[in-house]
C-alpha cells in the first residue's frame, strides 16, 4: 500500500470513529428536572442495561429482561420491558455522575453533572451544548 493510500485508510477511520456509538449518548433535564438519556448515534444495537454512578456508587439502574432497542430514557420512566433495579437517588447537583449503557459487549459512558445541564443545555461527547449545538452534532439515522 502506498504512502498516500495508507494516509487515507487513517484518516476514514479516525473520522469514522466519530461516529463510535461509544460516545453516543446524550444528557438531558427534563423540565421536573430528572435526567433524559437519548442515544444521538445511530448504532441500532438492544440495549441490556442502564445505570449511573456517582462517586463509584450506583444511583440508578435499569435492566432488561431482554435487551430492547431504545432512543431515549427518562428516570423514573420504565420503558416496555424494563425492571428499575436501583430508584434514583438524586445527588448533588455539581456531582459528577457517570451514566453507562450496555449493549452486547460493549458499554457506552456519559459524564455530566446536574447543574451542567440547567438552562437546557445537553451533556455531549464530553462538552454541554445548547440544543441547537446538539441537533447539529446529533446523526440523522
Amino acid at each position: 500500500m502506498t504512502r498516500w493510500k495508507l494516509v487515507a485508510v487513517l484518516a476514514a477511520v479516525t473520522a469514522l470513529g466519530g461516529c463510535s456509538s461509544a460516545q453516543s449518548w446524550a444528557v438531558k433535564l427534563t423540565p421536573t428536572g430528572l435526567p433524559q438519556f437519548v442515544d444521538a448515534g445511530c448504532d441500532q444495537s438492544a440495549v441490556a442495561d442502564m445505570r449511573v454512578e456517582a462517586a463509584g456508587k450506583e444511583i440508578w439502574r435499569l435492566e432488561f429482561a431482554q435487551p430492547v432497542r431504545i432512543r431515549e430514557v427518562t428516570v423514573g420512566q420504565k420503558p416496555e420491558g424494563a425492571q428499575e433495579k436501583v430508584a434514583w437517588q438524586p445527588p448533588k447537583g455539581d456531582q459528577t455522575l457517570v451514566l453507562s449503557v450496555r449493549r452486547n459487549e460493549e458499554t457506552s459512558t456519559a459524564e455530566f453533572t446536574l447543574d451542567g445541564l440547567k438552562g437546557g443545555k445537553v451533556g455531549f461527547d464530553g462538552d454541554y451544548l445548547s440544543a441547537d449545538e446538539f441537533a447539529e452534532q446529533r446523526q440523522a439515522c
